[in-house]
C-alpha cells in the first residue's frame, strides 16, 4: 500500500494534457509563459506525463521527476 494518491482517469487523468517526451522542454516552456513553477510527473494508468502546480503538496501524489525553475 502506497502513502500517496496515485493519479487515475477518475481523479481527472483523462481531462489532462500529455507533455510527451519532450516533458523538460513543454514544462519550461509552460513555466516562462505563465510565470509559475511546475511539476512533471509520471501518469502510471496513461503513460503521459502531466503537469501540476501544488507542489506544497508533492508528497502526497506521485513522485514528481522534474520540477522548473
Amino acid at each position: 500500500m502506497t502513502d500517496f494518491k496515485i493519479p487515475s482517469p477518475e481523479r481527472g487523468c483523462s481531462g489532462k494534457s500529455n507533455l510527451g517526451r519532450q516533458y523538460i522542454k513543454q514544462a519550461d516552456k509552460l513555466s516562462a509563459k505563465y510565470g509559475k513553477q511546475y511539476g512533471v510527473y509520471h501518469c502510471p494508468h496513461c503513460g503521459g506525463y502531466h503537469v501540476t502546480t501544488k507542489l506544497q503538496n508533492a508528497h502526497l501524489y506521485a513522485p514528481l521527476i522534474y520540477v522548473t525553475n
